[in-house]
């Protein structure tokens, strides 16, 4: 996080929009350094494709079927029953979809291709004479907040879908729907909470059509909030100094944050870029957990804590935040960011087959069951499930890793390859010359040190290789094609330049575990503790009792799906540690095995020394609580006879019930 330059970035790319046909168009100067290759020429290989694969098996590839109302129907036949407003079907409907479209063509898969492509279709073909396009009924308030809310996500999977197939269509309708909003929501008809996240698509398509209407549009609403900012999200508020807890949805102002960066593409401003950088610098600042995640404590912004909650749609969220700041700036940093939230925070939350996910979760966790949440608008919110009351965070879910593995490869304005994050995938793209080239990536990144891009060309291409330099990582090696080399380092960047035909470059980065002090608003004399290694953090892992809820807590669902109390299995040993056992993390010992599927059972193990300190630093009926755990103080004395005992961490994401902040002994 230090890393991050908060100030300017680098030099500025220019990309040239294609025009569009109609009025105020012009050619457009996108002024990001890096750009994502279109969506399906990064796929997912290894690990990751066994991901998806689940995802598709699981929340992924059947969401639609289990919400029916909610997802299915909003907009394909506008015929769906909605307990609340058209908008929030419309929101959970269209943020699957988006997820979907970029889970058919990552995992490249024709079956999901298949039913991306009737939803498309079906969509296209609601759109009305004067534009509108989205999940509102004509006697539906299309002027209300979540009408911009729910529409910004439809045209999210439209533009991916047209991203991916090139489908000129897709492209046009969302253009139209997007300048039914121009119209319709000028001047004050404008709202103050969701409705700016529409800002997204309309940067989004304005960069491709040169319409200047949608970037007016998206200036004038940037102006309109600083007099109506009652979420504290327009540009004064975020260059403040600091935010104040409580002042906004968590997720809200994810979203919100990044609109002044997408402003600064089509201008080149850097007050606008500034503010994003502001806003991003001050969440992580009062609210960042050492999950990589922020606090979202009834879903607004809270102090971090081992015991504090984060509502899941906050992971994609700040994600596609990250993956928009590093295409913006072209800085490494944004790629760590990316890779700790994902491989902690998220995986964390979820089933490891991909059927449920936690709405809320937090680093120290104990349970996760119908009465374990502390934290949720609902106490149901800690249970594991495929859909919720609110059903928004099992949608946000399937969009996760489908748009990590899209930002996995990027190109800046002369055709040079940039890797801001690590994973097995395998990229394609044409050069400007017309060269053809592939890179593939295997690596079991982030449970191994070592990643081999291996590169080949239809003919010789030119160009730099630019990989990043991870901020957690002190040393490192190179070898091309088996010869030790030293790559220029800057920036966060390893440059290697050279002319490509079949080659193979690979990076050794030294994950050493290291002692962390944790950032916890009940521990601030003395801090809790945390262990880290390369972008993971690592956890005691608690044994889990899955016990299916009978009956319908929700909806009916099909055979083999279920809602889930999880419990530990056995009453939990508690450790703490004596730093001095630690040496700064010398004395924690890596352990290795294989593995079919990580998050399962983790390649990766640290042994760490620790001591037992149950009797002291919690109480003894603490198992019958609801509480996550927060120990009574810190430091704490170890029980009474308690010897050094060799305790096994896995990564955190491999993990439901844990403890990943411990106390340390007096």
């Amino acid at each position: 996080m230090n890393a991050i330059k908060w100030g300017m970035g680098s030099a500025l790319a220019v990309f040239m929009a294609v025009n569009a046909t109609g009025n105020s168009q012009t050619n457009v100067t996108d002024h990001s350094p890096l750009a994502r290759l279109p969506l399906g020429s990064v796929t997912a290989q290894g690990w990751l494709k066994t991901q998806l694969e689940r995802s598709k098996a699981g929340m992924g590839g059947h969401l639609d079927e289990l919400e029916p109302e909610m997802i299915a129907k909003p907009y394909v036949d506008r015929s769906h029953k909605s307990k609340v407003s058209p908008g929030w079907t419309g929101e959970i409907s269209g943020t699957y979809w988006a997820g979907l479209v970029q889970l058919a063509f990552t995992l490249n898969d024709e079956e999901l291709k298949a039913k991306a492509k009737m939803w498309v279709h079906a969509t296209l073909a609601l759109q009305e004479d004067d534009g509108y396009l989205g999940s509102y009924r004509k006697t539906d308030n299309r002027l209300e907040d979540y009408s911009a809310w729910s529409a910004n996500w439809c045209y999210r999977a439209l533009l991916s879908w047209y991203d991916a197939t090139g489908e000129e269509a897709a492209l046009e309708a969302v253009h139209r729907g997007l300048l039914w909003f121009v119209k319709n929501w000028a001047g004050d008809q404008k709202t103050d909470y969701a409705g700016p996240t529409l800002m997204e698509s309309m940067m989004t398509v304005y960069l491709k059509t040169g319409d200047r209407r949608l970037y007016r549009w998206c200036l004038d609403y940037l102006a309109w909030l600083d007099q109506h900012d009652k979420f504290r999200q327009g540009m004064a508020s975020l260059q403040r100094p600091e935010l104040e807890y409580n002042e906004d949805h968590v997720v809200a102002f994810g979203e919100n944050v990044k609109h002044p960066a997408l402003v600064f593409l089509g201008d080149g401003r850097p007050e606008y870029l500034a503010a994003t950088r502001n806003g991003i610098r001050q969440v992580m600042d009062k609210c960042w957990q050492v999950t990589g995640a922020p606090v979202s404590n009834f879903e607004y912004q809270g102090p971090p804590s081992a015991i504090h909650e984060t509502e899941y749609c906050n992971f994609a969220t700040y994600l596609n935040t990250f993956s928009w700041m590093a295409r913006i700036t072209g800085e490494a940093a944004y790629g760590d960011l990316m890779e700790r939230i994902l491989f902690n925070g998220a995986q964390g939350a979820r089933k490891k087959d991909d059927r449920a996910i936690a709405y809320n979760s937090a680093p120290n966790q104990f349970s996760a069951s119908m009465t374990s949440c502390q934290f949720g608008n609902g106490g149901s919110f800690g249970v594991y499930a495929p859909n919720f009351n609110v059903a928004c965070c099992p949608a946000q879910s399937v969009r996760i890793y489908p748009e990590y593995i899209r930002a996995m490869f990027m190109r800046d304005r002369e055709g040079n390859l940039y890797l801001p994050a690590y994973g097995p995938c395998a990229a394609r793209f044409v050069a400007q010359d017309g060269t053809q080239v592939t890179g593939s990536e295997e690596t079991r990144y982030p449970f191994d040190e070592t990643v081999t891009l291996r590169v080949k060309a239809s003919a010789p291409w030119k160009g730099k290789l630019m990989l990043k330099l991870p901020g957690w990582c002190k040393s490192y090696r190179v070898t091309l094609n088996g010869v030790a080399v030293k790559p220029a380092a800057a920036d966060g960047w390893l440059a290697m330049a050279g002319t490509w035909r079949d080659d193979t470059l690979a990076v050794v980065l030294a994950m050493e575990p290291r002692v962390v002090a944790v950032n916890d608003v009940y521990f601030q004399q003395e801090p809790l503790r945390a262990v880290e290694g390369g972008p993971l953090l690592f956890a005691l892992k608690y044994k889990e009792k899955w016990g299916a809820i009978p009956g319908t807590p929700l909806t009916p669902l099909p055979k083999d799906w279920s809602w889930f109390n999880v419990t530990s299995d056995g009453e939990p040993g508690f450790f703490s540690f004596r730093l001095g056992d630690l040496k700064g993390g010398v004395s924690i010992a890596k352990k290795r095995s294989d593995s079919a599927y990580p998050w399962e059972d983790s390649p990766l193990k640290l042994v760490v020394p620790m001591v037992r300190s149950q009797k002291h630093a919690y109480p003894w009926n603490f198992w019958s609580q609801k509480y996550t755990m927060r120990p009574y103080g810190n430091p704490v004395t170890p029980d009474e006879g308690a010897k050094v005992e060799n305790v096994e961490l896995v990564p955190f994401g491999c993990t439901v019930l844990r403890m990943a902040c411990f106390t340390v002994c007096k």
